[in-house]
């Protein structure tokens, strides 16, 4: 995160990042002009990353909403290995949740 966040757009709290080390895969998506979409596994990578539940929980959500599990999969599997388990863990839950 940058220093100085949150920052809010209409009322809504808005992290800014920045490519940390060993995050040279998110340096395009986070270098491009603010408002740009991201893709879904990287989305997932920066939701599995951070330490919030709220961010578990929408990991959850992106998965019931039908987000590609294995292009996610095959994303962490390629940029972030340590994160694979509580991506399986996420994907165990949503299926029970439906």
């Amino acid at each position: 995160m940058k220093p100085g966040v949150p920052i809010q757009i209409n009322g809504v709290a808005i992290d800014l990042l920045s490519v940390q080390d060993g995050e040279a895969h998110l340096a395009s998506a986070l270098q491009a002009p603010m408002g740009s979409m991201i893709e879904a596994p990287q989305w997932i990578y920066l939701k599995l990353k951070s330490p919030r539940q709220k961010d578990r929980a929408d990991v959850i959500e992106l998965i019931k909403a039908g987000v590609d599990i294995a292009a996610c999969r095959t994303y962490l599997t390629a940029h972030a290995r340590d994160l694979l388990a509580g991506f399986d863990d996420s994907v165990a839950r949503a299926a029970s949740e439906e």
